[in-house]
């Protein structure tokens, strides 16, 4: 939903103007933020499965990173195929670990529901669906940016449950056994879950009928 709009745009102004010109102070590659990215989801994960606070914080420092590298590869002319194929491969894995993570966290409070493991299974199968769709498409020639959850808005929507996960906690903790634990964590789950795959369909339409015409 974000991509290609001018909000995306303008958010990428802003990185140009405030962080690429440290970036290439410090004399890093593009390549180099893309290992940075993959390390701070390994810290995105790790802290989702003890803290999904702090988990939700590095989700959205991972994002902005993942989008740091684009940035300085442009900033500095850059911008190559082997860079690209290594962002893209590297952003699937962080977004596995970090909802590996958020696996673990559950686990952790005592044991994994069939449902909890039912949302997670249906989450990675509408995230892969969701950027293989985008890629086939673009192999074939055509352009699919259509949908309202891109990896951009999951990051987005993970690192805000996360951060809201504690405070929803202690508000529902008056109502007793009527409180859901973890409800802004499942309600993100739940809703990602569906969302993904809606974007699947709808991008693989999207391509069928262009494809068609």
């Amino acid at each position: 939903m974000l991509k290609g709009t001018s909000l995306e745009t303008e958010y990428y102004r802003f990185l140009e103007r405030h962080f690429v010109p440290s970036l290439v102070r410090l004399k890093l590659r593009p390549n180099h933020i893309s290992f940075i990215g993959l390390l701070v989801s390994v810290l995105a994960g790790v802290m989702f499965a003890f803290q999904p606070f702090w988990g939700g914080i590095f989700t959205l420092l991972t994002g902005l990173v993942d989008t740091l590298d684009g940035c300085l590869a442009r900033a500095l002319g850059q911008a190559k195929k082997y860079g690209a194929f290594l962002d893209s491969v590297l952003d699937r894995y962080t977004e596995l670990i970090i909802y590996l993570g958020i696996w673990f966290y559950f686990y952790r409070k005592g044991g994994v529901s069939p449902f909890l493991s039912l949302l997670i299974l249906l989450i990675l199968f509408g995230s892969l669906m969701v950027s293989y769709t985008r890629a086939r498409a673009e192999g074939l020639g055509e352009r699919c940016l259509v949908g309202f959850l891109q990896r951009g808005e999951r990051i987005i929507l993970l690192g805000l449950a996360g951060m809201a996960n504690p405070l929803v906690n202690q508000v529902l903790q008056p109502l007793g056994p009527l409180a859901i634990p973890d409800a802004a964590l499942l309600a993100a789950l739940v809703f990602l879950a569906v969302g993904t795959n809606l974007t699947a369909l709808w991008r693989f339409w999207h391509v069928l009928k262009n494809l068609r015409q």
